[in-house]
C-alpha cells in the first residue's frame, strides 16, 4: 500500500517538472526571438530595407549657340531661263530669250553668303548676297533691237547678263520651342541686273539694218536696280538637337503706275552641327522674277528670270 501511493506520489511530481520545464524552455525561445528583433535598434543600426529604384533623371538638353549666323559656300545656278527685252526712247525694241537666240549659258557657279542675327527667341534679321554672271556668244540669225541700236542678222553677237541677288529679310516666330521653329518673314530683295551685247555689225536708227544701212562694230548695255518686296514661311525642324531641316517660301504680287512684278522663291535645306559653333549643310533653291517696268520717257523694261540652285556651305554660329 505504501510502495503504490508513494510510486504515485512520484510519478505525479515528475510529469508536473516535465511540465514546467516545457514552459520555460517556451518562454525563453519567445525572449530570445524578441531580443534578436530588438538588437539592430539597440545598437544604432538600420533595417536592410530596399527602397524603390529613383527614377533616372533626363540628360540636361545641350545648349547649342544660334544668336548670330553666317554662312557662306559654292552656290551652283542650273537651268536658268532669262526672256528680256530694253525699249529705246522710240518704245521698239526686241523679246530675247537669252539662251536660245544669244546661246547664252544656263549654269553658273558662285559664292553666296547668308546671315541672321536673332534679337531673341521671337525676333531675327538676315542678309544675304550672291553674284549669277551669264555669257553667250553666237551668230544670230535675226536683227535684235536693244535699246536704240539694232545688231543684224549674221553678225556675232557677244553677251553677258549679270544678276547680282540682295536680300535683307526681317522673320517673326509666332511658334518657337526646341522641336520646331514657325515664322512668318517680311522682305526686300534687290535685284541689280546688267545686259550687255556687242557684235561686229549693228546699225542705229530702226528695228532693222536695211539696204544701204551702214553696219559698223557696236555695242549696248543697260543697267537697271528692280526693289521686290516679299512675305513668306519659315520652318526649323530639330530631327535632333544637331540635324535641323529648313523650308521657307517666300511671294509677292505688286502692280502700280508704270511697275508691275512678281517673284516667288523656294528653298529647303538640311544642316548638321558638327561642332558648337561649326555646322555643315546643303539646300536646294529656286527663284522666280517678272517684271515690266515702263519709264515715262517711253524706256521700258521687262524681264522674265527663273533658275534652280544647290547650295553647299559651313556656318559658323555665336
Amino acid at each position: 500500500m505504501f510502495k503504490q501511493c508513494c510510486g504515485n506520489l512520484l510519478i505525479g511530481t515528475r510529469r508536473r517538472s516535465e511540465s514546467k520545464g516545457r514552459d520555460g524552455a517556451l518562454w525563453l525561445a519567445g525572449v530570445g526571438i524578441a531580443l534578436l528583433g530588438f538588437a539592430p535598434w539597440a545598437y544604432g543600426e538600420e533595417m536592410d530595407v530596399q527602397a524603390p529604384p529613383a527614377e533616372a533623371k533626363p540628360a540636361p538638353t545641350e545648349e547649342l549657340p544660334d544668336r548670330f549666323m553666317i554662312r557662306g559656300g559654292w552656290n551652283f545656278v542650273f537651268n536658268a531661263d532669262t526672256v528680256f527685252s530694253i525699249n529705246g526712247s522710240r518704245g521698239i525694241g526686241s523679246t530675247i530669250d537669252f539662251s536660245k537666240d544669244l546661246k547664252g549659258e544656263r549654269e553658273d557657279s558662285m559664292w553666296r553668303i547668308d546671315t541672321l542675327y536673332r534679337f531673341n527667341p521671337r525676333h531675327s534679321l538676315g542678309f544675304s548676297y550672291y553674284d549669277v554672271t551669264r555669257t553667250g556668244v553666237r551668230t544670230i540669225d535675226r536683227d535684235i533691237t536693244v535699246n536704240d541700236t539694232t545688231f543684224a542678222a549674221n553678225g556675232t553677237v557677244s553677251s553677258e547678263l549679270d544678276f547680282r541677288m540682295y536680300r535683307f529679310i526681317y522673320n517673326y516666330s509666332f511658334y518657337h520651342n526646341e522641336k520646331v521653329e514657325l515664322a512668318g518673314s517680311f522682305g526686300m530683295y534687290f535685284a541689280n541686273i546688267n545686259a550687255s551685247l556687242s557684235s561686229n555689225l549693228a546699225c542705229t536708227g530702226g528695228t532693222i539694218c536695211g539696204p544701204g544701212a551702214t553696219l559698223t562694230p557696236r555695242g549696248e548695255s543697260q543697267s537697271f536696280t528692280i526693289p521686290l518686296p516679299s512675305i513668306g514661311f519659315l520652318v526649323n525642324y530639330y530631327f535632333t538637337p544637331r540635324l535641323k531641316g529648313t523650308a521657307r517660301f517666300d511671294w509677292f504680287y505688286i502692280e502700280f503706275d508704270q511697275f508691275k512684278g512678281a517673284m516667288n522663291e523656294m528653298y529647303f535645306g538640311l544642316e548638321y552641327r558638327l561642332f558648337k559653333h561649326f555646322a555643315l549643310g546643303g539646300a536646294f533653291n529656286r527663284l522666280s522674277v517678272d517684271v515690266d517696268i515702263d519709264s515715262s520717257n517711253g524706256r521700258e523694261f521687262s524681264v522674265e528670270n527663273d533658275w534652280n540652285t544647290v547650295f553647299l556651305y559651313g556656318s559658323l554660329y555665336f
